[in-house]
């Protein structure tokens, strides 16, 4: 039988700490939440490795090291509202419970919206607000937000989404254009009504969020 405690303390001292991330919020955040309990049964031994896990559907747990890195970058205020974008698993808002006063999760399925809550409540996560909806469209209702953290890789910058910023508001995504291996993680600032910067911070390699895939392109 998987020790999953062991499992998790390996992810955050033999990955996460020896890529860089020192931010002790986040590593006790990774090291409490049971990443096991976000993918099928017939995945959870394999959930702590060190690379993206496709558990089917459209559905991926982001790799721990990538994954980690991109929320040091990001730097989660406690007092955060944070618009998650991620493969609508559960896990990415688990992780940001601890770290901020309040997310907002979008799924496109409401079967998987339910399953996602039970999960949250089933380990005491209650400052998670899900809503079925379309992840390219965000949640604009509930918006100004001061973070969104989307937990894959887009084709390009989702401006659609950066509207949704409040004033120095953050985002963060990996851009990873048609027929690259390799994304940059970016990094957004707000700067109101003057637009908005964006940063590179380094690369990695993660599938498409849904709705964010590279569009099709025709010959004429």
């Amino acid at each position: 039988m998987t020790d999953f405690s062991v499992a998790r303390t390996n992810m955050v001292d033999c990955q996460i700490q020896t890529a860089g991330v020192a931010h002790a919020d986040i590593l006790a955040a990774f090291s409490n939440v049971p990443r096991e309990l976000f993918v099928p049964k017939a995945s959870q031994k394999i959930a702590y490795m060190d690379e993206d896990l496709v558990i089917g559907d459209g559905r991926f747990l982001m790799e721990p090291i990538t994954h980690a890195r991109m929320l040091q970058a990001a730097s989660p205020q406690k007092d955060d509202v944070v618009l998650d974008i991620s493969n609508t698993n559960g896990y990415s808002a688990a992780i940001l419970s601890t770290l901020v006063t309040t997310i907002v999760c979008i799924e496109e399925k409401k079967k998987g919206l339910d399953q996602n809550l039970s999960i949250l409540a089933d380990i005491d996560v209650c400052n998670v607000a899900g809503f079925k909806g379309d992840l390219v469209k965000g949640c604009p209702e509930h918006a100004p937000y001061d973070l969104i953290f989307m937990g894959g890789s887009v084709t390009e910058l989702p401006t659609e989404l950066i509207k949704q910023l409040g004033p120095n508001g953050r985002l963060i995504t990996i851009v990873k254009p048609d027929g690259e291996m390799m994304g940059q993680v970016t990094l957004v600032q707000s700067l109101g009504e003057k637009g908005f910067s964006s940063y590179t911070l380094f690369e990695a390699a993660c599938p498409y969020l849904p709705g964010f895939e590279p569009r099709d392109s025709f010959t004429f």
